[in-house]
């Protein structure tokens, strides 16, 4: 059992693992194929207050910012503008000087901006331009940055089609997210359990931040509220904490160390998340790190109980190794190789990925549930059956008679019997004997009876059968059988009284028609004649 257990833990990691790759392959053919052609455009950043000072890097907590750039169009034709790595930042603003400075188009976006977006999740904005020079100036305003917005140009047509794949990537892991969400809400209701309804809010609080950073809110729900982008990972950070907690069983008398971890781990994530609110410059950062935080736990928290052969944290610890790796890559990267692949889309796939692999780990959890249930059922079943059954002759008993008698028809009956002569059997031979006097009776009589009728031990020489069926002469005739038997296999002095009673003499009172089978039984031993033994 032990041996086909850990077979089968070992085949549930393989399945796993090969799983994994399977997604790390399917990740890495999606940023191959979301490369569009671009036109780099060669600038660079300036602090509005200080535009004689280039910035290598945009600080990511946020500012005014202008891009001058240069570019160089070799055939007439629409365009497109568009910013790579990263598309969370709050409003901008296209300026496009032709080679004499003159100015030729004026175009606007972000989040907070209600332009509409030509392009569905895409910040890209339209233009025509002839063969020849022109300069980019580009008004960046956002209170704080994910990542290194840097401005491109490409082909409309190349642009349309190089967008496709993310656009479905985004769609697609936020309507799955979404299913999950709604899930852990209905498990944490139907059984209860804070840990369902954390992760829910874990969930809930990506889905705000990815449809807000990918434009799916403002697009469709004309959402323009840029802090959506942040502020809701500050406090699902911290689900995520109390989602770990209650995943693991991690309590103050079970895992004292790791408890006290978590307990500080939470403070931190408070700490981040007043931080925040009260520096909105800060929020994006104080998420980011609140993420490190929790990542670092769950993986520390899983290798931990993993070692101690906690099946559950070692179901875990794939999830959360997963998520650590593809998120350490959300939360530091700050340029990405895809022109339309971005940071949000990585983060997005980290999350959708941990999610799914959570749902292995809620299945290893039901199935133990399951196995413990029909362990407890099968323990519940053999107490009742004990409890219903005579442990010297393995009869049912009184209480078993109890439940079949209700269950008799009108034209059913009982017979009550009283095993003649143990006493004497007991006084001479032995109570060892008379034990054999009746398990002998016992097991000859229910064989002759076989599916005609059901024999039950009340006690010390007290019987009585049950028969659906009434037939009393059928019952009569077995019983002098399993008689004679016993008197020539060495019980000579054996015999019984009976009685029989049918349900419908009192077929609303079992008590009455038990009285008159036991009545007419011992009219029958007082007039039973046998020879007694001297």
């Amino acid at each position: 059992m032990c041996r086909h257990k850990k077979q089968n833990i070992r085949a549930g990691f393989s399945f796993l693992i090969r799983h994994l790759a399977i997604c790390a392959g399917f990740f890495l053919f999606l940023i191959s194929t979301c490369h569009a052609n671009p036109a780099q455009i060669a600038g660079q950043w300036y602090e509005v207050n200080h535009p004689s000072v280039a910035i290598n890097a945009l600080p990511l907590t946020g500012g005014d910012f202008l891009f001058n750039g240069q570019l160089h169009v070799a055939q007439s034709g629409e365009y497109v503008i568009d910013f790579k790595n990263t598309s969370t930042f709050s409003s901008f603003k296209h300026t496009i000087l032709n080679s004499r400075q003159g100015v030729i188009a004026h175009l606007e976006g972000g989040i907070s901006s209600t332009v509409v977006n030509p392009f569905a999740l895409r910040h890209g904005r339209v233009l025509h331009l002839d063969a020849g020079n022109y300069t980019l100036q580009t008004l960046l305003k956002t209170p704080y940055l994910i990542a290194q917005p840097a401005p491109y140009i490409d082909g409309r047509e190349q642009y349309q089609q190089a967008i496709k794949l993310g656009n479905v990537i985004a769609l697609l892991c936020m309507g799955v997210l979404a299913g999950l969400m709604a899930y852990y809400i209905v498990l944490g209701l139907i059984r209860r359990q804070m840990v369902h309804g954390m992760y829910a809010l874990f969930i809930l609080g990506n889905l705000l931040l990815q449809g807000t950073s990918l434009l799916v809110f403002s697009d469709t729900f004309g959402m323009h509220w840029f802090y959506l982008s942040a502020m809701p990972i500050l406090f699902s950070n911290i689900a995520y904490i109390f989602f770990v907690k209650g995943l693991l069983n991690i309590e103050r008398e079970n895992h004292p160390d790791m408890y006290r971890l978590i307990q500080y781990a939470l403070g931190i994530l408070v700490v981040f998340a007043l931080w925040g609110l009260f520096s909105p410059n800060w929020m994006m950062q104080m998420a980011r790190y609140g993420v490190g935080v929790f990542l670092c736990l769950g993986l520390v928290c899983s290798i931990d109980l993993s070692r101690k052969k906690n099946m559950t944290a070692r179901y875990y610890l794939i999830a959360i190794l997963t998520f650590f790796i593809l998120g350490g890559l959300t939360i530091t990267a700050q340029h990405f190789a895809g022109y339309t692949f971005y940071i949000e889309h990585l983060g997005l796939i980290a999350v959708t990925i941990e999610a799914l692999l959570l749902s292995f780990v809620l299945s290893y959890q039901f199935s133990e549930l399951f196995k413990e249930k029909e362990l407890a059922l099968a323990a519940l079943d053999a107490s009742e059956t004990q409890a219903r059954t005579d442990k010297l002759t393995g009869l049912p008993n009184r209480i078993a008679l109890e439940r079949a008698i209700h269950a008799l028809p009108e034209s059913g009956s009982i017979t009550m019997l009283d095993l003649d002569h143990l006493k004497y059997y007991n006084d001479t031979y032995g109570h060892a004997y008379g034990d054999q006097l009746l398990r002998e009776f016992s097991f000859v009589l229910r064989e002759k009876l076989g599916s005609l009728a059901t024999l039950h031990r009340l006690g010390g020489d007290e019987f009585a059968i049950t028969c659906p069926t009434g037939n009393e002469v059928a019952i009569r005739a077995e019983l002098d059988k399993a008689m004679a038997y016993l008197q020539a296999h060495g019980f000579e002095y054996a015999g019984a009284s009976a009685g029989t009673a049918f349900i419908y003499e009192h077929p609303a009172n079992y008590s009455m028609v038990m009285h008159l089978a036991d009545t007419r039984m011992y009219e029958n031993k007082r007039l039973h004649k046998k020879e007694r033994p001297q």
